[in-house]
C-alpha cells in the first residue's frame, strides 16, 4: 500500500506544499516515489494527498501529463480517426477540431478540462462561431462539434488519459427536426418530364425512381448494372472530401444493395448507353473512360458538391420549386409508404442499416395513412358485423 508525506516550500513568488508518495522498491531494490507541488493551504495539500493514495490503491489513479487539448486531438485524428473511418467522416472532424475546438481551448491541458471550458465555448460559438465571422453557428454544427469532441474524449478516458469525459456534462443547444422539403407525385412527374432529353435526365430520374442518395448516383457504374436481368447494384460512392472528390464504398453495409430496376427505368438506361457509346466513339482517346453511367460528356466524374450547385440552378431556371437533391431520396421513400410498400421493403431499397431509422423518417407519412387503415378496418370488420347483425 502507498504511502505519502507532505514538505513545505518557501520561495519568493509564495508557498507550496511538496506531496511525496512512496511506492515502494522496484526490482533492483530502488526506492519509486511519486512528487507533486500544490498551492493552498495545508489543509488542502493533504486532502488531495490522500485522493491520490485512494486512487493508487484503487489502481483508477492518472498521473499528471503536460499534453495540451490540442496536442490529444491531433494526435486522435492522426492515430484513431484516419485508418478506421470514412473520408468524408475524417474530414467532418478535422474540421471541426481544427476551426472550431483547438482555437477555442487548445491549450489547455486535456487532464485539466473542464465542462465549464467546453460550455463557455459552445456559447461562443452559438454567438459569433461562424468562420466568415458573420455570426453564429447553428445547434446541428454545434451538436457535430460537441459529439467529435466527446468520442475524442471517449478514448482518453478508455486510454487512461483522463479521469472522466466532461462532454457528458455540458448542455448544448437543442436542433430543431429538419423537415425535408418534397415533391409530391405530380410534382415529381413534372420534373421528369421537363428534364428529358437534358443530361440531368438520368441522375434525377435514379434519384426520384430509386431513391439513390447523391454520392450512390454518381459513382455508379455501367458494371454495376445487369440489364439483362433488370437488376443494379450499389457498390461505389463518389464524395467531396478535403483532397477532393473520391470512389469509397457505401456509408453501411446495408447501403450495399441491389434493385429491381421498373421497365421504364431499364429503358432509359439503355438509350442513355447507346448515346454514351456514340459519343465516346466521337471523342476517342479524348474520352475518360472510367465506366460511370452518370457523367460528363468526356466520361469525367461530377464533382458532387457542384452537382448539388447543378442541381439548384436547373430547378431555378425551369421555374420549378426549390429542393435539396437529397430530398429527391425523401420523395420516394414518401412516395413507397404512400403507395402501401412495406416500411420493410422500402428501407431494404433505401438501404437504411435498420427499418426504425425509416419509420423515424417517415413518421409523418405513416400518421397521415392512419385514416386509411381505420377506414379499411370499418369496411373489413365493422361493416360485416352490421351486415351479419341484419
Amino acid at each position: 500500500m502507498a504511502r505519502g508525506h507532505i514538505r513545505k516550500r518557501v520561495y519568493k513568488s509564495g508557498i507550496t506544499w511538496q506531496i511525496t508518495i512512496e511506492l515502494g522498491l522496484d526490482e533492483n531494490g530502488e526506492r519509486q516515489r511519486m512528487f507533486k507541488s500544490t498551492y493552498g493551504t495545508k489543509k488542502e495539500a493533504e486532502k488531495e494527498m490522500q485522493q491520490m493514495l485512494n486512487e493508487l490503491d484503487g489502481g483508477t489513479f492518472i498521473e499528471d501529463t503536460k499534453i495540451t487539448v490540442a496536442s490529444y486531438l491531433r494526435n486522435w485524428i492522426k492515430i484513431y480517426v484516419e485508418p478506421n473511418l470514412a473520408p468524408t467522416t475524417i474530414d467532418g472532424y478535422k474540421s471541426n477540431v481544427e476551426n472550431y475546438i483547438i482555437p477555442k481551448i487548445g491549450t489547455i491541458l486535456l487532464q485539466k478540462l473542464s465542462p465549464m471550458h467546453l460550455q463557455d465555448m459552445y456559447l461562443k460559438l452559438f454567438q459569433n462561431g461562424r468562420l466568415d465571422g458573420k455570426g453564429g453557428l447553428s445547434p446541428t454544427t454545434i451538436r457535430a462539434i460537441h459529439r467529435t469532441l466527446g468520442k475524442a474524449l471517449d478514448q482518453a478516458l478508455r486510454m487512461d488519459q483522463i479521469k472522466r469525459n466532461v462532454s457528458t456534462l455540458v448542455t448544448i443547444p437543442k436542433v430543431k427536426p429538419y423537415k425535408a422539403e418534397i415533391y409530391d407525385e405530380i410534382e415529381l412527374i413534372n420534373l421528369l418530364n421537363v428534364v428529358k432529353g437534358t443530361d440531368m435526365e438520368v441522375p434525377l430520374t435514379l434519384g426520384a425512381t430509386l431513391g439513390l442518395r447523391r454520392g450512390e448516383i454518381l459513382g455508379l457504374k455501367w458494371d454495376d448494372i445487369n440489364l439483362k436481368e433488370n437488376k443494379m447494384t450499389i457498390n461505389n460512392n463518389l464524395v467531396s472530401t478535403m483532397a477532393g472528390a473520391v470512389f469509397t464504398t457505401p456509408k453501411t453495409n446495408k447501403s450495399c444493395r441491389t434493385l429491381e430496376l421498373s421497365e421504364g427505368m431499364l429503358n432509359l438506361l439503355k438509350k442513355h448507353r447507346l448515346t454514351q457509346k456514340e459519343n465516346k466513339l466521337k471523342l476517342g482517346d479524348a474520352y475518360n473512360d472510367i465506366d460511370l453511367v452518370c457523367c460528363y460528356p468526356d466520361g469525367n466524374f461530377y464533382v458532387p458538391k457542384n452537382f448539388s450547385k447543378k442541381f439548384a440552378w436547373f430547378l431555378k431556371s425551369k421555374g420549378l420549386k426549390h429542393i435539396r437533391l437529397h430530398d429527391l431520396r425523401h420523395s420516394n421513400a414518401t412516395l413507397m409508404l404512400t403507395y402501401g410498400i412495406p416500411a420493410k421493403v422500402a428501407s431494404e431499397r433505401l438501404g437504411h442499416s435498420s427499418i426504425s431509422i425509416t419509420l423515424d423518417l417517415y413518421s409523418h407519412v405513416t400518421a397521415s395513412m392512419q385514416k386509411d387503415v381505420a377506414d379499411k378496418i370499418e369496411q373489413g370488420i365493422f361493416n360485416r358485423l352490421t351486415a351479419s347483425a341484419n
